[in-house]
């Protein structure tokens, strides 16, 4: 039982040393070194080597492989939704993206209004949108983007620690003698495989959020120009104010209703009793 204990505890010591190491090489992806005593800006892509080469666009292998989550909104005014709605999953095809939710509704006034959820590779995002932008009359656009890298660095680090200390509880397991042991080593590795597939599920979603971008595009088409004098909100306020005043009435009744009956009642009573008691007197 003391040999299960050290080595549980040497394992343990080993796990919180160890991935100090794998999150200085992955901060060194991204980040400035920490080593040269100045103040840096993260956000500061970092200057290449000499002689290093760089991407067409001009921008270091730092740069390309930061984690953003890209986002658009665009509000739109269209001619003809349907034709629009049509032309724009044209257009989500070519860039290979796909709709992921899609929401349309016909207003009173008979026009069609919709809101598209498009989820679209990371390198066509601008190109997607410049191209939505054409279905009609622009009215409101937003762009965002998240930088997740720091949280992507850390979750690594902490799986690659995780899987590490399953390793180590293996080995461990090998040396127990008793059932004890086993049992308290299988609790503790089914704990670490728990962290494992938690950490694993973050990543993959992180992943799949900044690989494909989400754009929400919303299609309308526009109300109608009428010229009114008047008319037909006056109508329509007269019809509104007889038909409270009738709801009014009845509502009235209903409370007036069982004090009439009650008075009905006793002009009944008084009506039959009192010439009989007059007759008798």
């Amino acid at each position: 039982m003391g040999i299960l204990l050290l080595c549980l505890l040497a394992a343990s010591i080993g796990i919180i040393l160890s991935p100090l190491a794998d999150y200085q090489d992955l901060q060194g992806k991204y980040f400035y070194p920490a080593d040269t005593g100045a103040d840096y800006d993260r956000s500061a892509p970092a200057a290449p080597a000499k002689g290093a080469a760089e991407s067409p666009a001009g921008t270091s292998d730092a740069d390309a492989e930061r984690k953003i989550i890209q986002r658009a909104s665009l509000s739109i005014e269209v001619a003809n939704f349907t034709t629009s709605e049509e032309a724009m999953i044209r257009a989500v095809a070519r860039s290979n993206g796909y709709i992921s939710d899609s929401y349309a509704y016909v207003t009173e006034t008979g026009r069609h209004r919709g809101e598209i959820t498009i989820r679209v590779p990371k390198d066509a995002f601008i190109a997607l949108i410049a191209e939505l932008e054409l279905l009609g009359r622009v009215q409101t656009k937003h762009l965002s983007g998240e930088d997740i890298t720091e949280e992507y660095i850390d979750l690594q680090a902490r799986l690659n620690n995780s899987r590490r200390q399953e390793l180590r509880l293996l080995e461990i397991l090998e040396l127990a003698e008793t059932v004890e042991e086993v049992l308290e080593v299988e609790r503790e590795l089914a704990r670490v495989r728990s962290e494992i597939e938690q950490m694993t599920g973050r990543l993959t979603y992180l992943e799949n959020r900044v690989e494909l971008a989400t754009i929400t595009v919303s299609l309308i088409e526009p109300e109608p120009i009428t010229q009114s004098w008047g008319i037909r909100d006056a109508l329509r306020a007269a019809f509104t104010g007889f038909v409270n005043v009738i709801r009014g009435m009845i509502i009235a009744i209903g409370y007036l209703a069982p004090i009439i009956i009650l008075l009905g009642l006793g002009w009944l009573v008084k009506a039959k009793l009192v010439p009989k008691v007059r007759r008798k007197g």
